[in-house]
């Protein structure tokens, strides 16, 4: 027969090694304190936002002086599944999930290529345009049925061209 759940409550050593009391945060958040937080979310929300939106200005010149010749294709389709990779880690840690689904498509989708023409150009372009979407709208969450019938395109896209 099952117990019931007992809560033991935290012995005063493992309180003050769980909180540093000379420059941390209590238990109890004061007003100022959530302020205070909420104020470091921004700022890490805002930080994040500038480097996707780097991440998405290089990953779409890359892409342009691959396909004109200017660039390696092999070396823009490495930088292209690097910063990718990067937006698939960090979209989800600040709220971003669609992000982290588009870049993860997009990551798959570029991952062992070699060569581009220009049916993968068009798709990788597609997915830059939705992460420019997503970061300018601010779509936090996985969005709604719009957004999933986004992803299940690429994945659809992803399937039928990738080894084309």
């Amino acid at each position: 027969m099952a117990r019931r759940a007992q809560i033991i409550p935290p012995r005063p050593d493992l309180r003050r090694k769980a909180v540093n009391h000379t420059r941390g945060f209590d238990f109890k958040l004061s007003p100022a304190m959530v302020q205070k937080l909420e104020q470091v979310v921004h700022n890490a929300r805002d930080s994040f936002t500038a480097d996707i939106a780097a991440r998405l200005v290089a990953m779409r010149t890359a892409l342009r002086e691959a396909s004109d010749g200017e660039a390696d294709a092999g070396q823009a389709l490495h930088a292209i599944y690097r910063d990718s990779l990067e937006i698939k880690g960090a979209g989800g840690t600040i709220g971003f999930d669609l992000l982290t689904a588009i870049g993860k498509s997009l990551n798959d989708f570029v991952s062992g290529l070699q060569e581009l023409d220009r049916r993968r150009v068009d798709i990788i372009d597609l997915h830059i345009d939705a992460l420019y979407v997503v970061l300018a709208d601010n779509i936090t969450g996985r969005g709604g049925p719009t957004e999933a019938a986004v992803l299940k395109a690429f994945s659809a896209v992803r399937e039928k061209f990738k080894d084309d």
